[in-house]
């Protein structure tokens, strides 16, 4: 319930961004927050990994310091957060959270290779969308879902979360 609590607080965040410009500080650290509160609104495929939940922002990094404040001290389902930085996604199985970024090019070779794999792919506003792509709707940071993707890799979005998102492409068979 307190993770619930969270996650609306930060839809409720109004980001002054101007167009076209750079995301604002308070933007990104909304954006690094949502990275971590996902997780318990997804269901992962039955693992016996005692290691960290890791979150691997794959591409150039906007996040910088402002992730790794966020998830320290921070752990889902008994296991501590963990960041990973890489410029391109060649081991998918270690992420449980994958950020991409950079060009369209870079993004869509990053969804490339999480696909068909437990990874929860979040994306920022590009072409190429991720299950979850991060918006600005009415000066807020919000988020599409794509239901269909996240099941196609073994993974089950609450219905708590897609009732929060601005969109959510369906799973197929579903309205």
């Amino acid at each position: 319930m307190a993770g619930r609590r969270i996650l609306l607080a930060c839809l409720a965040v109004v980001v002054a961004a101007p167009a076209q410009a750079q995301p604002s500080q308070l933007e990104t650290a909304v954006k690094a927050t949502y990275l971590y509160k996902l997780a318990p609104f997804v269901e992962w495929p039955a693992d016996d990994s005692a290691g960290p939940f890791t979150i691997c922002v794959v591409g150039p990094d906007p996040f910088g310091p402002l992730l790794d404040k966020a998830v320290a001290g921070q752990a889902y389902d008994g296991r501590p957060f963990a960041v990973t930085r890489t410029a391109t996604l060649t081991a998918p199985d270690t992420c449980e959270i994958a950020y991409a970024g950079g060009t369209a090019q870079q993004v869509a070779a990053t969804l490339r290779a999480a696909e068909g794999h437990p990874v929860l792919t979040v994306t920022d506003g590009s072409q190429a969308a991720g299950m979850v792509n991060f918006t600005l709707h009415q000066g807020k940071v919000r988020f599409r879902i794509d239901q269909a993707a996240t099941e196609a890799s073994g993974l089950t979005v609450s219905s708590k979360l897609l009732s929060l998102a601005l969109s959510v492409h369906p799973a197929k068979g579903r309205p």
